[in-house]
């Protein structure tokens, strides 16, 4: 990256009082949007109509302008990390994903949770409980100061290559976030970015496996001085994953 550019990127990176506020206001209304949505699921229903109920209840309340597209994939098609919502229907055992963020004042939120349909069988639950564990480690490594972004992105990596070979985890571990969707730094192997105190990052890391389904789990971290403080404020344990079919 040339140094002048690298400098735009890194006063960009770093968000004031005011710019911060109006990430967090984004990522309250995308969970006011989500809770919605889960009361919305029903056997049967298309992820078609629930992304346009996900557009419709940004729009009530006073988000109009999404981030990006809404990602609502159900079954095998949450195997696909940029799925776009089709006809398929939600039914019994399934897993349902949801990536969407809307903007407030030009500012993006952005948050993936991951559900099932019902009780989840030994694999979902091995999966999800792998992909929270990974996100945890990686959060952990930035409360402890940690800053190198290779090195964080290496600690869910590493993780979960282990568990699962090589080619589940196939995108980077997060990207910084503000008036675009995907701003500097980036989470990747190798990275050479170095995280500045006062940027927000995503911590997102997935598993995919074709023909059967995939788990990714996201939040947004702000980085402080010392780490880092979550600005996602949604559950994410396997008992709040796990949904009861109506």
């Amino acid at each position: 990256m040339k140094k002048k550019t690298k400098l735009i990127h890194e006063v960009r990176a770093v968000k004031s009082r005011r710019e911060l506020a109006n990430i967090i206001k984004a990522q309250r209304i995308s969970e006011r949007v989500l809770k919605d949505v889960i009361k919305k699921l029903k056997s049967g229903v298309t992820e078609l109509a629930i992304a346009r109920f996900v557009t419709e209840r940004f729009r009530r309340y006073g988000a109009s302008v999404l981030a990006f597209p809404p990602i609502v994939s159900f079954g095998k098609n949450t195997a696909n990390t940029h799925h776009e919502p089709g006809k398929t229907k939600l039914k019994k055992g399934d897993t349902i994903m949801f990536d969407f963020g809307c903007t407030i004042n030009h500012y993006c939120s952005d948050m993936t949770r991951t559900y099932f349909w019902g009780q989840p069988s030994r694999r979902q639950k091995k999966v999800y409980q792998s992909v929270l564990e990974a996100q945890n480690r990686a959060i952990k490594k930035i409360s402890s100061g940690e800053k190198r972004a290779k090195v964080i992105d290496k600690t869910a990596r590493d993780f979960l290559n282990k568990k699962f070979g090589v080619k589940r985890f196939g995108h980077g571990l997060g990207h910084g976030i503000g008036t675009v969707i995907h701003e500097w730094p980036n989470f990747k192997p190798k990275s050479e970015d170095v995280l500045p105190v006062g940027c927000v990052m995503t911590v997102e890391p997935g598993l995919y496996f074709k023909g059967w389904g995939g788990v990714r789990i996201e939040d947004m971290v702000l980085i402080t001085q010392k780490g880092c403080k979550n600005l996602t404020n949604f559950p994410k344990d396997l008992k709040s994953a796990t949904l009861v079919p109506r």
